[in-house]
């Protein structure tokens, strides 16, 4: 898959042509490691509907966009367990005591949720000895102890799947990156409420921080770091 085809729609020519002229470093590692980012209950609820349908009644799903994100981050996730490469889970912290009145992850207004919703999906629960990472801002590496535990497994790239593309998970990748790792955005496994803020984000990550690719490619990636 050529990334630039995911936003060649919502760019103009002039920005078409600065993504043509720079070189971008592709991504590259050999102890890689899956990030997955707040893949909980809640942003599938009220099932595979179009988002606009779903806001009054479950104003923080993702609908249709969650569930076609589904498959194919099982089986990436299926992938990088059949090689060896661990695969983090990142999820919100809902313990009453880390919970201060007036912050949250961002600043968009919603509903108060059953705080059981932000149990992580049936289909992509946690295996045994995988890392679970609490969070309770955007990032998965603000105020969490995911940078010691990727030192510690020797891990130097990341690919990263899961929501929101504009918000947890571009600044997951942003911070990533700013920790010195080649990062991957698998974009078969990363959803958001809105196809232009999706398609804006991945082209934003693959201009400055990432490089945005398609599951068979990251496959392919997970599989040589684990004949390495």
């Amino acid at each position: 898959m050529n990334p630039e085809s995911l936003w060649s729609d919502v760019i103009d020519a002039p920005t078409a042509a600065l993504m043509a002229s720079r070189k971008l470093a592709p991504f590259a590692g050999r102890r890689l490691a899956v990030v997955a980012v707040d893949l909980y209950d809640l942003v599938y609820d009220g099932g595979a509907k179009p988002v606009p349908e779903l806001i009054e009644s479950f104003p923080a799903s993702c609908g249709e966009y969650a569930w076609r994100a589904l498959q194919p981050t099982m089986e990436l996730f299926a992938c990088a367990r059949q090689n060896g490469v661990p695969v983090i889970h990142v999820t919100y912290d809902t313990r009453l005591e880390t919970d201060p009145r007036r912050i949250h992850p961002t600043n968009r207004k919603r509903r108060q949720p059953d705080l059981s919703l932000y149990t992580i999906k049936q289909e992509l629960t946690p295996q045994p000895g995988e890392l679970v990472i609490y969070k309770k801002r955007a990032s998965a590496f603000f105020g969490t102890p995911l940078a010691a535990f990727l030192n510690e497994l020797q891990v130097d790239a990341l690919i990263m799947v899961g929501e929101s593309t504009s918000g947890c998970v571009r600044s997951s990748v942003v911070e990533g990156w700013s920790h010195g790792y080649p990062v991957a955005v698998v974009a078969d496994c990363v959803f958001d409420r809105c196809d232009l803020i999706q398609k804006a984000s991945l082209f934003d990550m693959h201009l400055k921080y990432a490089e945005v690719m398609d599951l068979s490619t990251a496959c392919e990636h997970i599989r040589a770091g684990a004949r390495h």
